[in-house]
Order: structure tokens, then C-alpha cells, then sequence
């Protein structure tokens, strides 16, 4: 348990107000406050000013503030990786009487620019070397745009990582908010913060005690934003006849990913290759980059129909998403629906009302796989195949409230009959 007390040293007019400070047998640690007082002013039996003139009391007030300041700081930092010692107690007294000097790695769009340049010896989430290229196209987007607040905010000056308490995440809400982002968008970039100020933590740049308390958030998707294509706009997509080849071939890919339900960049990575036979059961076998794992999928009716005259050939998938939307224009998916689209090019999203099809990207495959099959085959199967990690982030994925899955519980029991 961490102790605090206050002790003097000499006895001259103005004597120095030491800060002790322990946190066991041999962490004991003795520093300078910065205050001096006259020990006639100073009661030792309590070890604080007495309380007998304003000066004493406004002194007694600001010894306070700096041991709740020290105290919170040790609870913060105990459970992490950092060293408790005279140095760390100094840096605590230094930032709470702002005598840290700033250094470069203290400005916030400094270390984010330092955490990007060293993205390839970071840990990602699958405990391996390298932080992927969407992550750190993610970090660049969130660099930007963290430059775009500072401009409008700070009045010219530079934001620093020990300031990110509760109110500046507050305030950078606000911004996000008064600019149209989504809620979903705002939780991504607190997030992001409070992973540029954790690592900055562990290379010894000094953060506010408040750090801990600020946590990230998702936006839950309601059902009637949940975009998928049923069963029935699929078929019409496959019966309308295209009369350009880029429209057909892009056509394929669509029908074949809502069948196997797999994220858009490892869909357009299928070959011949991926197709395979094992133990009599032929698949298309995926590495998922973001998961980091092969899955494969046995090949239905469905699929073999398909692919039955060979794989469709490769496209980027920048023409895959712009493809697509022109096919179920042409298909006429054009019930009315509320979705999000960007207000401009370098703007938020925001929620509209639109007709389907300008809603359509290659993010429609995978939920409508997961959407279509749920209830008809095994969720864990689905689970595995979508790459979620738990049955909770599926159900949210294709919109399946607690009351969805009650009614459909009770659906399944009146097939059951035990008496």
C-alpha cells in the first residue's frame, strides 16, 4: 500500500517541503515539492501547514491537490510496465507544477506519426510482428484527421499527451459530433487515442492520471441499417442479362460471395488454385487475412452453378464496390432504405435515405451470407466461416436482438414434443 506524508528540512525562514513517498519496504523516495514555508508555520505532529492565515491554508490546499495527484498517478501506473522510483515520484511533482519540459514525442501528432513510422515492430492483434497495411492506413486516416482538430481548436498551438483527460476526450467529441460523424466513427478514433497514449505511457511520456477512466465505445447497428441481399434479390440479380463483360464478370463474384461469405479483398483473392478436394469433399479453401486463418467451403449447388464455366477473373476492389452498385441498379434493388453515405469526398457519413442499390459495396457478401443462412444451418458454422470471434459479435453483425432470438426459440419448441 502507498503512503504520503509531507516532512521539512532545516530551519531557516524558508524551508524546503519535502514529499516522502512509499510503496513498500524498499520503494521509500524523498523529493522536493517546490514549496517552502517557515517551520513556525508548520504543524509536525500533522505534517501540514496550520491553518491560522489564508497563505497557510491556500498552501495547506495545494499540498493536497499534489498528493491526490501523486496517489492517483501510482494507481494508475502499478499495473503497468512502469518503474515506481525517485525519478517517477520528481516526474509526478514536475507535471503537477508544470515544470515538464516538452520534448517532440510529447505532442500528440508527433507520437502518432512516431507509432506509424514503427508499425512494422509492433504486436497486432494476432500476437505477431507488423501491424497490417489496413491498419496503418487506419492510423494515417486518424492522423489526418487529428491534425484537422488541432488547426480548428487549439488556437495554433500544439496538443500534448499528458492533456488527454476526461475533458479532452469530451471535447474532441464534440468536435466529431458538430462535424456529422457517426457514433460508431467516434468510438474508432477514441480508440485510436487512447492506443497512440498508452504506448506512449510505456516509453516513459508522461499521461494524465484520468487516462485510464477514458474508455471506447461502438455504435450497435439497429436492423433497418443491417444492408444484406435476400435470397430473392439475388436470383434477380442473376436473371438480369448484362450486355458488357465487366458487368457480368463482377456479377459473378458478387453471387459467389454471398454464397461463401467471405470479406472483400480475400474474395478477389480466389484462384483455381483455392479450389480443393479433400476427403471427397470439394471446397474453396480461404486464408482470411484479418483473421489470419484458411477456411473452407464446401461447394452447394449453389457455388457449382456459379463457377461451373471457371472463376471469374480478377478486378481491384475499388471496381468490385463501383461495379456492383451499377448491377443492382440494373437489377432494380431500389427499395428505399436508411443507410449511411459519405456528405463528400473527405467528409462523415451520414444516415440517408436512398434506394438499396446506392447503398451496395463488397461488405453486402459477407452479410448476406451470414444474414440468409442464419437460423437454416449451425451459427457456429456460420461463426467460423464469417471470421467473428463470438456468437455475440454474429448475432449484432446481422441485427439479431434477445426478442429475435426468444421468438425463434419458441418457434423451434413447437417442433419439439416431449410428452
Amino acid at each position: 500500500m502507498a503512503t504520503l506524508k509531507y516532512i521539512l528540512q532545516g530551519n531557516s525562514g524558508n524551508t524546503n517541503i519535502y514529499v516522502r513517498f512509499s510503496n513498500g519496504r524498499n520503494n521509500d523516495f524523498k523529493r522536493k515539492t517546490g514549496y517552502t514555508i517557515n517551520p513556525k508555520d508548520w504543524s509536525f505532529s500533522k505534517g501540514e501547514p496550520n491553518q491560522k492565515t489564508a497563505e497557510t491554508k491556500m498552501l495547506k490546499n495545494k499540498l493536497d491537490n499534489l498528493s491526490n495527484s501523486i496517489l492517483n498517478a501510482y494507481n494508475s501506473d502499478i499495473g503497468l510496465d512502469i518503474s515506481i522510483n525517485g525519478q517517477w515520484l520528481q516526474q509526478k511533482i514536475d507535471l503537477f507544477n508544470n515544470k515538464v519540459q516538452i520534448i517532440d514525442m510529447d505532442i500528440i501528432s508527433n507520437y502518432i506519426q512516431k507509432y506509424i513510422d514503427g508499425a512494422h515492430l509492433k504486436i497486432n492483434q494476432h500476437k505477431q510482428i507488423g501491424l497490417s497495411l489496413n491498419r496503418v492506413k487506419n492510423l494515417n486516416t486518424f492522423k489526418n484527421l487529428f491534425q484537422k482538430f488541432e488547426t480548428e481548436t487549439s488556437n495554433g498551438s500544439k496538443y500534448l499527451i499528458k492533456n488527454v483527460d476526461l475533458n479532452f476526450r469530451n471535447s474532441i467529441l464534440n468536435w466529431l459530433i458538430s462535424k456529422g460523424y457517426s457514433s460508431n466513427y467516434q468510438g474508432k478514433i477514441i480508440d485510436n487515442l487512447i492506443t497512440i497514449c498508452r504506448d506512449a505511457e510505456q516509453n516513459g511520456i508522461i499521461v494524465s492520471a484520468q487516462l485510464k477512466n477514458i474508455k471506447s465505445f461502438t455504435e450497435k447497428k439497429q436492423p433497418n441499417s443491417i444492408i444484406y441481399l435476400t435470397v430473392e434479390e439475388q436470383k434477380k440479380i442473376n436473371e438480369t442479362i448484362f450486355d458488357c463483360d465487366r458487368l457480368n464478370n463482377a456479377k459473378k463474384w458478387l453471387l459467389l460471395g454471398c454464397q461463401i461469405g467471405q470479406r472483400g479483398g480475400d474474395l478477389l483473392s480466389i484462384t483455381e488454385s483455392n479450389i480443393k478436394d479433400n476427403f471427397g469433399v470439394k471446397g474453396i479453401e480461404v486464408f482470411q487475412k484479418k483473421t489470419q486463418k484458411f477456411v473452407t467451403i464446401p461447394l452447394n449447388d449453389d457455388i457449382y452453378k456459379i463457377i461451373k464455366n471457371g472463376l471469374p477473373y480478377k478486378i481491384s476492389l475499388t471496381k468490385f464496390n463501383e461495379y456492383i452498385k451499377e448491377i443492382c441498379k440494373k437489377a432494380e434493388i431500389n427499395d428505399i432504405i436508411i443507410g449511411r453515405k459519405k456528405s463528400s469526398s473527405h467528409g462523415p457519413t451520414i444516415l440517408t435515405q436512398r434506394p438499396k442499390h446506392s447503398f451496395i459495396s463488397s461488405h453486402v457478401c459477407r452479410r448476406s451470407f451470414a444474414s440468409n443462412n442464419y437460423g437454416k444451418i449451425n451459427t457456429s458454422f456460420i461463426k467460423e466461416l464469417t471470421g467473428h470471434s463470438t456468437e455475440r459479435m454474429l448475432l449484432d453483425y446481422i441485427g439479431k436482438s434477445s426478442n429475435n432470438l426468444a421468438l425463434e426459440l419458441v418457434d423451434q419448441w413447437k417442433k419439439l414434443s416431449y410428452l
